[in-house]
């Protein structure tokens, strides 16, 4: 017993160090993506330099279309790593391996109780990190993996006191997660843990998996801490609490104001192609056991509530990832008794296609990303940069500077929030954009849209750096 516990440590071991491995060469490796990625990193620069962890900012402008959770764990990378795209996607990085983590310590303790049931924590951290939408977000600089990270503590935690009762640091621990979710990404967190819970208890029968939440110590500490953030962002944004309840969570919701509605198949089609092969392969079966329903519950929330939902993204499924491959194991566990080898085999095609496929993969990625014209900018000396009605978050988190904008509305910046409490932000003296070129400061470089490179090189002469979306000239025409 002592040898297969130390030969199941070690492939534990194995499989995190794998994981690992393929997620900080990606890492290194492909540029960051404007504008998801270039942004956040970019948001999370700018709060390493100015220390303001509570209002996140971009361009110099208040950014409260997200919590601060994840640029806080940017900015505190970046601090002890530098500004570079490795230390951007740390958080996510860790977020991943904390979730694979998750997996094999649930499994293991799961194991260790009389008849409980649990698949093998070796093959269901196989089962997550080869998922192709799993393998590729692990090195992303997005919230959904953090994200990931919480769902997969509360729905484990779930699983954990269904099969062996109540724990008070277990749910302090699962109260204190949620917290950190609702940090992260709003009220969503809330959505998955109450209604995964929900959705565990249907399955179930009972409803063991709904008692955690009617504790109230853990609602107090998601009250200090996320509430406390709510709370000083109220102070200094009041407009906000209207903002992040109405108009970005129930709207996005309920109203296609955001332009992302999806038909109907669209997230059975995600979660299938998201776990390629094994979500094919699998012989799917009714849950078994009650860690498996408590999975299964969760996963039937996701299709649910984003079946509904008027907004929909591949990356808000990542959370029900590594509960269906926890149901996945269960139900190899049952057909085969472990994983065959044609499978196995086959769980090498999300790393595979990111390695082989890199050199197209980082000509892609220099094609959206900012990088490669921070470069250029950066080999003429530069030292101020003013984007005329466009902008780059990519470029200034590569060049480490908060740039000159031009945007009367500030429509470029991707932000909804900015755009929708314009006249507040100016009420308050906390807007800095230019409504034109003439009433700018002057700089070293103008970034133009590619549209209107003709108008730029008649002013400016040839540009110093231009591609599908940007031109960039010298004020002084040298290059």
């Amino acid at each position: 017993m002592p040898a297969r516990s130390a030969s199941s440590s070690r492939a534990v071991l194995l499989v995190l160090a794998a994981s690992a491995a393929l997620s900080l060469w990606c890492a290194w490796r492909v540029p960051l993506l404007d504008p998801d990625e270039g942004r956040n990193a970019e948001v999370a620069r700018e709060m390493a330099a100015d220390g303001d962890f509570v209002i996140p900012h971009l361009a110099g402008l208040p950014y409260l279309d997200k919590p601060p959770g994840l640029f806080a764990a940017g900015a505190l990378a970046i601090r002890v790593f530098g500004a570079n795209r490795v230390a951007a996607r740390l958080p996510s990085i860790l977020a991943s391996l904390i979730v694979l983590l998750l997996l094999a310590r649930t499994a293991r303790r799961l194991a260790a109780m009389p008849g409980a049931e649990a698949p093998s924590p070796v093959e269901t951290m196989l089962l997550t990190a080869s998922a192709p939408l799993f393998a590729s977000l692990a090195a992303y600089v997005i919230f959904d993996m953090p994200l990931t990270a919480c769902v997969t503590a509360v729905w484990t935690g779930v699983a954990l006191e269904s099969d062996s009762g109540r724990s008070t640091s277990r749910r302090a621990a699962m109260y204190a997660t949620v917290a950190v979710g609702v940090l992260l990404k709003g009220p969503v967190m809330l959505a998955w843990a109450v209604g995964g819970s929900a959705g565990a208890a249907l399955l179930m029968r009972s409803r063991a998996p709904l008692r955690w939440l009617a504790w109230p110590p853990g609602w107090l500490i998601v009250l200090a801490v996320a509430g406390g953030w709510f709370a000083l962002a109220l102070r200094r944004h009041p407009e906000y609490a209207r903002y992040a309840f109405l108009e970005e969570s129930l709207e996005r919701m309920t109203s296609g104001a955001f332009k992302r509605d999806q038909p109907w198949w669209f997230v059975p089609a995600v979660l299938a192609g998201g776990a390629l092969p094994w979500s094919l392969a699998t012989p799917w079966r009714m849950p078994r056991s009650g860690a498996t329903r408590v999975a299964a519950g969760f996963v039937l929330f996701a299709a649910i509530f984003f079946t509904l939902s008027r907004s929909k993204l591949v990356t808000y499924l990542l959370p029900a990832l590594p509960a269906l491959a926890w149901w996945s194991a269960e139900c190899w566990r049952a057909r085969a008794g472990r994983l065959p080898r044609p499978l196995l085999a086959g769980l090498l095609f999300a790393p595979l296609l990111l390695t082989a496929g890199s050199p197209w993969l980082v000509r892609y990625a220099r094609q959206e990303s900012g990088e490669p014209m921070a470069e250029a900018i950066a080999r003429t000396g530069a030292g101020t940069v003013l984007y005329d009605n466009c902008y780059s978050p990519g470029s200034d988190f590569r060049l480490g500077r908060v740039s000159e904008v031009v945007s009367e509305g500030g429509h470029v910046l991707t932000s909804n929030y900015v755009v929708r409490y314009r006249d507040s932000l100016e009420a308050r003296g906390q807007w800095r954009f230019h409504s034109s070129l003439e009433a700018a400061p002057a700089t070293d470089v103008v970034v133009l849209p590619a549209r209107a490179r003709d108008a730029g090189q008649q002013r400016w002469g040839e540009p110093l750096f231009e591609n599908r979306r940007f031109a960039a000239f010298r004020r002084d025409g040298a290059r």
